[in-house]
């Protein structure tokens, strides 16, 4: 090959001149059997690779199922309903479990608010059972106590009342003395303090006390009851040479008693102490220990 800028004669393969190292052109005549050379060279490699290919694919074609689709409208119809719906049923699934949960959760609040009624009306119903219960005690105990004031044993009657007379008229015949006395019939009346009114009436409060103390009377004439102090006569000697003599005769805690008040007629309040005549208590006790 020849340089084509100095004419120096190179080798066919150089690229540039060895004497002037311009880049040598390769003449057409010479490249174009390289360029046939390779594209013939690729032909034969493309076209044996196809060719090797080609079983394999003849084989992949033969193994691959062949879909044939329906010839009329009906069959294509019918093919379409036989692929399932799953994105249309999605809703309905969603729906239906939106029900259960809501008809679930209903049921159980339902029978919750059902237990609440339930409890609070058997609370309601015991508590007015127990209430009637306490009642009904308490009725029975007042019934009952009042029943037992009521039935207790008469300590004193009007027969007693009349043996009391006789014996304070020999009494007081003994003494040389002169009693005025309920029994009798009569009222005994001693400066602002009045028998058996003030007694009967509760205006004694202030007027009688009993060994010092302010305590609870009742003026009876049966004796029945269980107030500690039961009065059941009075009687006085307003002309009695020592003083005024008041005597009280009394069942203290259902044994019979005769309490003595020597207090003056003017006295604001006069106080009471067990008598210590003997033949006065032995008397009384006699009278109201028979039967």
């Amino acid at each position: 090959m020849y340089c084509p800028n100095c004419g120096k004669k190179n080798d066919i393969d150089a690229l540039f001149c060895e004497n002037c190292g311009a880049r040598l052109i390769i003449p057409a005549s010479s490249a174009q059997p390289t360029s046939t050379a390779a594209v013939s060279s690729a032909a034969q490699s493309t076209s044996s690779t196809a060719a090797s290919e080609t079983p394999a694919a003849s084989a992949s074609a033969s193994a691959a199922p062949t879909t044939t689709q329906p010839a009329t409208r009906s069959a294509q119809h019918a093919r379409q309903n036989e692929q399932p719906h799953s994105a249309s049923k999605a809703p309905w699934l969603i729906l239906i479990v939106v029900l259960v949960v809501a008809f679930g959760g209903g049921y159980y609040w339902l029978e919750h608010q059902q237990q609440n009624n339930s409890t609070t009306t058997a609370t309601t119903a015991k508590s007015s059972s127990q209430t009637a219960d306490s009642t009904e005690a308490a009725s029975s105990s007042s019934s009952a106590s009042s029943a037992s004031t009521a039935t207790q044993a008469a300590l004193w009657s009007t027969t007693k009342s009349s043996e009391l007379a006789s014996f304070m008229s020999s009494w007081e015949d003994t003494m040389n003395q002169s009693y005025e006395g309920t029994y009798d019939g009569q009222s005994v009346t001693v400066g602002e303090l009045s028998l058996p009114a003030d007694i009967k009436n509760n205006q004694y409060q202030d007027k009688i006390t009993v060994n010092g103390d302010a305590l609870k009377l009742k003026w009876t004439t049966t004796a029945d009851t269980d107030v500690k102090y039961q009065v059941v006569a009075a009687a006085t000697d307003p002309n009695a040479s020592s003083g005024v003599i008041t005597y009280l005769y009394v069942f203290h805690n259902g044994s019979p008693d005769v309490l003595v008040s020597q207090d003056s007629a003017d006295a604001t309040t006069f106080n009471f102490t067990s008598s210590q005549n003997t033949d006065l208590q032995d008397g009384f006790a006699k009278i109201a220990n028979a039967d």
